[in-house]
């Protein structure tokens, strides 16, 4: 555990002085954060406990390339790293391509490992529109970690409405998560009844699956530095759960 956690400290020091290493003929722009929060929450799904998630992202003229990593301090808790490759266009509209990875799925949790019936890895295409007003995303897995109950390809769709406001000085965010169909599941039996539940990724079928409200303050330091703290109410309908979480974090912008 303590090795983890010096290797996800290592990653996040080169993350943050990786903005200052650009060329400044380069008009690239550059983020890089690292958060702790209190629950790892992740489209009404509770992945984790306390955790420490550090994050970076380079865009340039519309292309970007973003990793996202999480890894909480409790030994069940499952590691992840995700990386995305998108473009945003002026006008608002988003595609990208999502790989995500975490332990628990693949036999020896190896990271190379694409073989489709036992990676760890899911690949997800994207595409939304953002404007001043809000954004809308549609999510859709089409490689990996994701089949039916019956062994077929799910393809695990959501779609997730944003609405930032301002409200009491402080940044805000309602969101609203849906799946329109049924999702990747598992069986899981039940021995002693001789019967068997079956576990979803998102849902059985079409459901709300999520919905949340986030307020967030941004304290600005000099150089680019600003320490954002946040609360957040996230709930999942369809699974009736409600949670409280919060964190802070650094975050460097070049």
């Amino acid at each position: 555990m303590k090795k983890n956690i010096m290797k996800l400290m290592v990653l996040v020091a080169g993350m943050m002085f990786a903005p200052a290493s650009m060329n400044a003929q380069e008009s690239a722009e550059v983020e890089a954060q690292v958060d702790l929060v209190s629950n790892y929450l992740w489209r009404g799904m509770q992945k984790g406990g306390i955790s420490l998630q550090p994050s970076a992202k380079v865009k340039w003229q519309g292309a970007y390339v973003k990793m996202f990593g999480s890894k909480g301090f409790a030994n069940g808790d499952e590691e992840e790293l995700d990386l995305s490759l998108g473009y945003e266009f002026p006008f608002g509209l988003n595609i990208g391509v999502n790989d995500y990875w975490q332990t628990g799925i693949e036999p020896r949790d190896l990271y190379f490992a694409y073989n489709k019936e036992t990676t760890g890895h899911r690949l997800e295409g994207n595409i939304g529109y953002t404007c001043r007003y809000g954004s809308l995303q549609a999510y859709c897995i089409f490689y990996g970690h994701d089949t039916k109950l019956n062994g077929q390809q799910a393809y695990s769709t959501y779609i997730e409405l944003t609405v930032p406001f301002r409200l009491g000085g402080l940044s805000w965010e309602a969101k609203a998560g849906f799946t329109p169909m049924e999702s990747a599941g598992v069986a899981i039996p039940d021995y002693s009844t001789l019967s068997e539940t079956h576990d979803y990724f998102y849902a059985e079928g079409p459901a709300c699956v999520s919905a949340s409200v986030r307020a967030t303050k941004e304290i600005r330091l000099r150089g680019g530095l600003t320490l954002p703290v946040f609360a957040e109410l996230n709930t999942n309908p369809y699974l009736q759960t409600a949670h409280i979480m919060g964190g802070i974090g650094i975050k460097v912008t070049k």
